[in-house]
């Protein structure tokens, strides 16, 4: 860099300090507002994937219903149920399916140390765990496979239901009975954020061996079946699969909407994401307007300081200087103003953001404060801001610096 630059810009920068100060904040609060709008659109588009994913990322759930079409003779209105040796009839057949269990539940009294609760109480397997996300707190675990091929009398509860009964002391191996069957808990659910469910949050159930379930339940058939697929683009291949087999099995069409209901939470998440990063982009949008308006206001702090300096211009140039000087003085302001006003909200930016996220999530009473609880700033949002901060500041910059280092040195000594 020429050494005379810096001497030039200083100078010049104190004359009009007052003046840049007001530019200096409008690039503060457009810095703060893109940097704030960007963390918590970021935030609330994970947040989303979160919530999605409390109640599991990829499944394809299968629940039985009523034909309603007439069908190889067979007349409409028929219910359609599905058994539990559906689940080896469909993965025997649709090599597709990573993991898939079976659901059933009831509503049922759950007692404790004196204590009584009605809650809905579900039989599954081991890998519902895993397709469900169900995270054991520390000391704790889910219904394993032996759990279920032995029919042990074992329970999994949601951390409400661990509170309701017990209080603050740990459930992990005691007792609660349910519908006058005694279930030692072998975990509790941990704490998540869950926005899709079906019979409550998850926090609220009580889950039991397949097994053991059925034999306090009279019920032989399924509630639903959930469904895995090994790559989530499969989910839509193994519905129309899922439909196809079990048509033929239970002689409805497959065609028939109402025969075999789904619900796929691939799509569902793809929908969220996508109104999430809708929101994100218009904060973004939003944000970068308001920076614009900063940019704009340095534009016409150069431009002005151009013609001020007119004469002084017109001798530096007489006396030698060369243009890329001039554009390298002006450019250099620019940058000085555009430096001062972004780091300042930068900082603040990134104060707010962190003292945000010092607020609890309330658990119990999940809401949108979940979502704007959690800004986040990301490596994605950096390379954006950076890069709309460095074509404002070209942009801004360039322009009145051409514009004086273009001027004609004899003109520019006449100037008054």
């Amino acid at each position: 860099m020429n050494p005379t630059l810096p001497r030039f810009f200083w100078s010049e920068y104190r004359k009009r300090r007052k003046r840049a100060a007001l530019i200096t904040f409008a690039l503060f609060w457009g810095t703060l507002s893109i940097l704030l709008l960007m963390a918590f659109g970021q935030g609330m588009s994970t947040q989303s994937r979160v919530a999605f994913s409390g109640l599991g990322e990829t499944l394809v759930m299968v629940y039985g219903g009523q034909t309603s079409v007439v069908f190889e003779g067979l007349p409409k209105g028929r219910t359609i149920r599905l058994y539990p040796e559906d689940i080896d009839y469909l993965r025997d057949r649709i090599p597709e399916i990573r993991r898939i269990v079976p659901e059933s539940y009831n509503g049922w009294p759950v007692s404790a140390e004196g204590k009584e609760i009605n809650r809905t109480v579900h039989g599954t397997t081991a890998d519902f765990g895993v397709m469900r996300t169900q995270v054991p707190q520390m000391g704790g675990r889910f219904i394993n496979a032996d759990d279920d091929r032995q029919g042990r009398k074992v329970a999994f509860i949601g951390w409400k239901v661990a509170s309701d009964l017990f209080g603050t002391k740990d459930a992990v191996g005691r007792t609660i009975v349910v519908n006058r069957v005694p279930f030692t808990v072998v975990g509790v659910l941990k704490k998540k954020i869950q926005d899709s469910m079906y019979n409550g949050p998850d926090a609220d159930q009580v889950y039991l061996p397949f097994l053991a379930f059925r034999q306090i339940d009279n019920q032989r058939y399924l509630d639903q079946i959930h469904i895995q697929p090994c790559e989530a683009s499969q989910a839509a291949l193994i519905e129309d699969r899922v439909k196809a087999l079990l048509g033929r099995k239970y002689r409805f069409d497959p065609a028939d909407r109402y025969a075999a209901s789904f619900w796929n939470t691939i799509e569902n998440n793809k929908q969220g994401e996508a109104i999430f990063k809708g929101i994100e982009v218009f904060l973004g949008i939003m944000g970068a307007l308001t920076l614009l308006i900063g940019a704009v206001g340095v534009t016409n702090l150069m431009y002005a300081a151009a013609k001020e300096r007119t004469k002084e211009i017109g001798i530096k140039l007489a006396i030698g200087a060369r243009r890329r000087t001039i554009v390298g003085q002006f450019l250099l302001e620019t940058l000085f103003v555009f430096a001062k006003g972004t780091f300042w909200g930068f900082i603040l930016a990134f104060d707010v953001v962190n003292l945000v996220r010092l607020a609890p999530i309330n658990y119990d009473s999940f809401g949108i404060e979940a979502y704007l609880l959690r800004p986040e700033f990301s490596l994605r949002t950096f390379v954006i801001y950076m890069t709309v901060l460095g074509v404002l500041c070209f942009l801004s910059g360039i322009f009145p610096a051409l514009r004086a280092s273009r001027a004609n040195p004899i003109e520019s000594l006449r100037y008054e």
